[in-house]
């Protein structure tokens, strides 16, 4: 297995067990939860650390930037299909009121910005086509995609150190 799906698995399986905790201490339905998935991209970027570390060894302590990027990607992307299917079947079959948490938190915050009634009827009708499991499965995946590339990129600016012996 390549070291680079090796790594997006345990960056999967580590996104699971905070997923896990966040559930069972149910802070994945306060206030903190928009700051505590943060976290989610310091993992990702100990992983490409771990990664690039154990590249290196084997390269004689060279890397290039475009590797860097490519194994950040891959990882994330390993990684943020993993955590999104457990996310799905969470929602899906475990925690089933958290859509309609998430439905009545949008519709809150459409009240505090002082929407009209009609508005928001007609926001939480859109709404309700977007916020299924699916959809979110989906965005989890596509999202993960943007977020591990942004992450790989830092990384890989980061981390590079070209063979300066190299033709190229």
């Amino acid at each position: 297995m390549k070291s680079e799906v090796r790594y997006g698995l345990y960056y999967g399986g580590v996104s699971i067990l905070f997923m896990l905790v966040m559930y069972v201490t149910g802070l994945n339905r306060s206030s903190a939860a928009d700051y505590l998935n943060y976290i989610n991209l310091f993992m990702l970027a100990f992983f490409i650390y771990q990664w690039v570390t154990e590249v290196k060894l084997y390269n004689e302590g060279f890397i290039e930037f475009s590797k860097i990027f490519k194994g950040g990607l891959l990882m994330g992307t390993v990684g943020g299909i993993v955590s999104s299917i457990f996310f799905f079947v969470q929602v899906k079959f475990i925690d089933t009121g958290y859509m309609d948490f998430i439905m009545n938190k949008a519709m809150m915050e459409m009240q505090k910005k002082g929407m009209s009634d009609e508005m928001i009827d007609q926001s939480m009708k859109m709404a309700s086509k977007w916020t299924t499991p699916e959809m979110l499965l989906m965005m989890g995946i596509v999202g993960s995609l943007f977020i591990s590339s942004f992450v790989a990129v830092i990384m890989a600016f980061i981390m590079k150190k070209p063979n300066p012996n190299e033709i190229a």
